[in-house]
């Protein structure tokens, strides 16, 4: 188990910067801002993976693509991880109310309000 927390940890903190980053730029074109700022059209490309159409420059290469399919890897494997350590030395019963809550409640949002 202190391999699997020491891996969890690692990955967390080397895949951090680039998951915060598509966090948010996740929220800024939630809310379309990235239609309205041009700094935000041109970063909003390294999320959604298009071609930047600016003087040349495009940032998307199949390097930064593996990266992404790497830190997507990472990330699940870490959540996965998370899941596993907070059921083995958290608090069993509200460890479930918490996972539970965090499937029931989106879901619940999508089927009432919709996509």
């Amino acid at each position: 188990m202190q391999r699997l927390r020491r891996l969890h940890l690692y990955l967390g903190v080397f895949f951090a910067p680039m998951l915060l980053f598509f966090a948010i730029s996740g929220i800024w074109q939630t809310f379309r801002l990235n239609d309205k700022i041009p700094i935000l059209k041109f970063l909003s490309a390294i999320h959604t993976a298009s071609r930047y159409k600016g003087p040349g420059w495009q940032p998307v290469s199949p390097f930064l693509e593996l990266f992404v399919v790497l830190m997507s890897a990472g990330l699940i494997f870490s959540l996965i991880t998370g899941i596993v350590m907070a059921f083995k030395f958290g608090r069993g019963p509200v460890t479930l109310a918490c996972l539970a809550a965090g499937i029931l409640i989106p879901l619940a949002i999508i089927l009432i309000f919709g996509q």
